[in-house]
This record gives structure tokens, sequence and C-alpha cells, in this order.
């Protein structure tokens, strides 16, 4: 059972690893302003949920380079119930960067947001 939780560390690593250079990359990107489309509170992902705060909130969004759109996803910190219902309202514009060698692969950074959305998000 304990290589289980070895295998189980090994994999977040990776995966926490990965997400980090997507970023350092990201972070030279050229950025663009979104539209937020809709709002989902969900049960919050594993690597981030804790026992008080099972819920992220996702929300879709659109942007337009060259007069083409494209869209992502965006999601939070992990957040109670009631904080993330309360939270995600609104159609706040959203700072996106995006890979100007192919505009669906993009990245919404929270040093770009702080001032814009009234939580944190889960970078990436």
């Amino acid at each position: 059972m304990a290589g289980i939780f070895f295998v189980d560390g090994i994999r977040r690593w990776l995966r926490r690893r990965n997400r980090e250079k997507k970023l350092n990359v990201a972070k030279q990107w050229p950025m663009a302003q979104g539209e937020v489309n809709h709002w989902q509170v969900l049960n919050a992902d594993d690597e981030v949920a804790t026992t008080g705060t099972p819920f992220q909130i996702e929300a879709g969004f659109h942007f337009k380079v060259n007069g083409e759109y494209y869209g992502g996803y965006l999601r939070s910190v992990a957040m109670t119930h009631h904080e993330a219902e309360s939270k995600a309202n609104g159609e706040p514009k959203v700072s996106v960067r995006y890979n100007p060698a192919n505009p669906d692969e993009t990245a919404v950074l929270d040093d770009d947001n702080a001032a814009i959305l009234p939580f944190r998000l889960v970078s990436g």
C-alpha cells in the first residue's frame, strides 16, 4: 500500500512541474482581453481540495485575435460552496495569455487578474 502513495506523490510532482514549465513559457505570450461566458461551481480538483474547501469555480471565456474567436476555461482556488456561489457572477473581462502560434493554447494567470476577479486562480 505504501507504494501507491509514493507513485501518487511522483505523479503530482510531475503534473506540478509540467504546469510550472507551461506557465513560465506563457508569461512571455501576448495578452488579450477575454470575456467570461458562464460560471459553474464544481467539486475541487484533488490537488487543491481540502476538507473545508471542497469546491472550485470554473468559468468559460472567449477572446478575439485577428478577427477570430478563441476560448478556454479558468479555475479558482478551492473554496466553500457559499463563497463559490457568491463570487461566480457577473461578466468580468479577464486577461488571457495566448500562444501566438496557436491561439487555442491559453493561460489565465493569477498575477494578471488579481485586481479583476474576486478570487484567486489556479493558473494553468
